[in-house]
């Protein structure tokens, strides 16, 4: 049965969700800015001084990006995946409706509107999954990043005060 006000509180939560994704992602964006600027003076000392370099931190760089992209596309996949499903079940149905080779009843058109109404709020909510879980293993990466290089880095900040 149709429930309007059940489904205006699950199309709020999406809009909430997506709220708070674009927050995850904004900090995202601050902390990502700082791994490169860290990782960009990692990379400036290591030319300066090749054997006095960071590896452990420079062979970090590549291996995170594949695995922290490949988790994020994977996620992206497994829910867009779904949403193609629900998608092609409904047009499934639509197709076995016009096959009956007559009008539908009153209760069919009923039963389609409510199917297409659900139909909508799940494709919301694909949206608002979508974006959250592939912004997760990114945002985590970035946050484990901004912790272990801010830890790195005091001394060298303490070095590059006392050189003024």
């Amino acid at each position: 049965m149709f429930e309007a006000f059940a489904q205006w509180n699950r199309m709020l939560a999406a809009g909430a969700s997506i709220h708070t994704t674009s927050v995850r992602a904004a900090e995202t964006f601050g902390g990502a800015n700082k791994v490169v600027a860290a990782r960009g003076a990692i990379i400036g000392e290591a030319m300066q001084s090749p054997w006095m370099a960071d590896h452990a931190e420079l062979g970090r760089m590549i291996p995170e990006k594949i695995d922290t992209l490949s988790r994020a596309g994977s996620a992206a996949a497994a829910i867009w995946w779904d949403s193609q499903t629900a998608w092609m079940k409904h047009f499934q149905h639509l197709g076995t409706m016009a096959m009956r080779g007559r009008l539908p009843t009153a209760a069919e058109i009923g039963d389609l509107g409510e199917r297409s109404a659900t139909l909508m709020l799940q494709s919301i909510e694909a949206s608002a999954r979508l974006g959250a879980a592939s912004l997760a293993p990114v945002h985590r990466q970035v946050a484990t990043n901004v912790r272990r290089l801010a830890a790195k880095r005091p001394a060298a900040k303490g070095r590059g005060a006392s050189r003024r």
